[in-house]
């Protein structure tokens, strides 16, 4: 159905009515490491999203958050249907109870997520009854991960065993579930050319079936396709340093429109060059292991990524991420490159003549 609306949407002029939701506020702020802090950072993203869509045509965003705060239909809507959203919310417990009592439905376990206060809560299920209402087609929730031993020892400034990014979707026995997951698939597939799936033991397949989450419907609350993202564990090196931050949030960003365009484009493949943001790049300073924070070495590592060569044999993607720093990985799959184009001169570095060629590969 999704896929008829919007391949009927140019005459129809009803587009695909998608809501970002930039998970926490100032008020619930999420995470934090080292002074990064979830809320900000998933506003970014959905602020960038956002912006991606704005040429699209056949698409409605709405953003539930942006730099003003809340969106003020949110506002509204929480303030004066606060009452109508916890009867709402309780009906749908009182009735998932029920199914439950008399084995209609299964009660399924899975990651064991923080319980979210009682105001976040309402404005979860309050996002969902909206949506409903509005008959809006896809929800998806922005979030970054932590490490949730990191955050029971208090260890503020540590960093966690885990990286990577996860999709949830919800149960299989919800209403919304199908769809959810046939269009969380194509995202998936996109993040996963660049990025490694969440190496946390019950987030390994990547997408992940949930059933608590009120993001994605928990008590099935949600009609429209429903996911959250965890775009990467806010520890990670590439979120960092802000100008690395930025850069890697506009193509995360970026990766996802792709994917989820790409799930209504299946018949047609979509014309991007290079299937990233962050190139092309033109390389014009000489570079070597040990630099850190550089956009230069951000287009590096993603042009090696394009060539086959990065993460170099033997490593994986949780070994060799993408952050704009050139290490042992960088350095050995960038001379798998020059081995490749038969530069003999500047192994493992980049000087004139590697330089020349990436600039003839992948800049303007």
């Amino acid at each position: 159905k999704l896929k008829e609306n919007y391949s009927a949407a140019e005459k129809t002029k009803d587009k695909i009515r998608l809501l970002i939701v930039a998970g926490h506020d100032d008020e619930s702020g999420g995470t934090e490491f080292r002074g990064v802090k979830e809320a900000k950072i998933n506003l970014e993203l959905a602020l960038n999203l956002a912006e991606f869509f704005k040429d699209n045509d056949k698409f409605e965003i709405t953003l539930v958050r942006d730099k003003n705060g809340y969106n003020p239909i949110f506002l509204n809507y929480f303030d004066k249907e606060r009452g109508a959203i916890e009867e709402f919310s309780k009906k749908q417990k009182e009735t998932m109870s029920e199914l439950i009592r008399a084995g209609d439905v299964f009660s399924v376990d899975g990651v064991i997520h923080n319980s979210a206060p009682t105001e976040t809560a309402l404005k979860l299920y309050g996002i969902n009854k909206w949506a409903n209402e509005n008959k809006i087609d896809i929800v998806l929730h922005i979030h970054f991960n932590d490490d949730p031993t990191r955050n029971r020892k208090k260890r503020i400034e540590a960093e966690g065993k885990f990286s990577g990014f996860a999709i949830y979707v919800p149960e299989p026995q919800y209403s919304n579930a199908k769809a959810s997951r046939a269009v969380a698939e194509p995202i998936f597939n996109q993040l996963a050319k660049f990025y490694p799936v969440s190496d946390f033991l019950q987030e390994q397949d990547g997408i992940v079936e949930d059933q608590k989450l009120i993001a994605i419907g928990a008590h099935n609350t949600l009609d429209s396709v429903g996911m959250l993202i965890e775009y990467g564990y806010i520890y990670e090196p590439q979120f960092l340093n802000e100008r690395i931050r930025d850069s890697v949030i506009k193509e995360l960003a970026f990766q996802t429109y792709i994917g989820l365009v790409s799930f209504f484009e299946t018949e047609k493949k979509l014309s991007f060059k290079y299937g990233t943001i962050l190139l092309p790049h033109k390389w014009e300073e000489n570079l070597q292991k040990g630099v850190k924070n550089k956009e230069s070495i951000l287009a590096l590592q993603t042009a090696l990524v394009v060539e086959k060569l990065y993460p170099p044999e033997g490593f994986d993607k949780h070994d060799c991420p993408i952050t704009g720093n050139f290490g042992n990985c960088t350095s050995l799959a960038l001379k798998k490159f020059q081995e490749k184009y038969g530069i003999n001169n500047e192994t493992g570095k980049i000087g004139k003549s590697t330089k020349n060629k990436l600039n003839e590969l992948y800049s303007l």
